[in-house]
């Protein structure tokens, strides 16, 4: 058993280098060739897409886990916003309660978007407000005054309205008049012959009228037109409120 075993070992030896041999073996080998060549390269094919498929799903959770952590993060940051803007609403409330002015915050819940003339707030009857309140902003800007109650809302009549009126007087000449809405702008009226106000001078409610509180800030003078044929001169006024953007408001319930 033995030597059969050593005999095939040796003829395998001898053969596997005799030239039969050698020509089957090199011509084996290139007929296989170019299916190894062919295989290689679809290994090499599967293997780039199983790492490519694997990086997409962990690029998408990232990109999941980063989306996440942005909205948290936008969170954060609206919620500090929110506490800075009330932070600085009360602060202003206690200013002008130290000036003697009982002031309730509201915030506006509905809009006249197309002009600005009218808006809703989230304080009504319920929270002391009363029609003929007057409504302002920060820095004692007028914006308008209460013309709807209800439980817990109110209705703002802005002084855009073509029903607004405000006696006025300038800061610095002291020169008086009246305040119009047009609709969506305002126009500084009835100012005397003799009056000169200055173009940038700022103009205040008067409190003459027995409606408004006096020295409530309400814009700035732009231009003055005077005509031969009319009694009194005007002003375009450049509101100092942007109607559009504003969200919180006071409401002056006691002066």
């Amino acid at each position: 058993m033995l030597f059969i075993l050593f005999s095939l070992t040796l003829a395998i030896i001898l053969f596997n280098q005799s030239s039969p041999v050698l020509f089957f073996k090199k011509n084996i080998s290139d007929i296989l060739r170019p299916a190894e060549i062919i295989f290689s390269g679809w290994k090499k094919s599967v293997s780039f897409w199983q790492n490519a498929i694997f990086h997409i799903r962990e690029l998408k959770e990232n990109n999941e886990k980063l989306i996440q952590e942005n909205i948290e993060l936008y969170g954060k940051i609206t919620r500090l916003s929110d506490l800075e803007n009330e932070n600085s609403l009360l602060k202003e409330q206690l200013d002008l309660k130290n000036k003697s002015t009982i002031v309730i915050i509201a915030k506006v819940i509905g809009r006249d978007f197309q002009n600005n003339r009218s808006f809703i707030i989230d304080k009504g009857e319920g929270d002391g407000i009363k029609a003929g309140m007057a409504v302002i902003f920060k820095g004692n800007v007028l914006i308008g005054r209460i013309v709807e109650t209800n439980s817990s809302s109110s209705k703002v009549q802005t002084i855009l309205d073509t029903q607004s009126k405000i006696a006025v007087n300038t800061s610095t000449t002291k020169t008086s008049g009246l305040i119009r809405g047009l609709g969506s702008d305002i126009v500084f009226d009835l100012i005397a012959k003799n009056e000169k106000p200055e173009s940038g001078e700022l103009v205040v409610s008067s409190g003459v009228d027995g409606i408004w509180p006096r020295g409530l800030l309400i814009g700035k003078i732009k231009k003055i037109t005077s005509a031969e044929n009319q009694v009194f001169n005007t002003a375009d006024i450049e509101s100092i409120a942007n109607f559009s953007t504003i969200n919180d408001v006071f409401v002056i319930t006691e002066k």
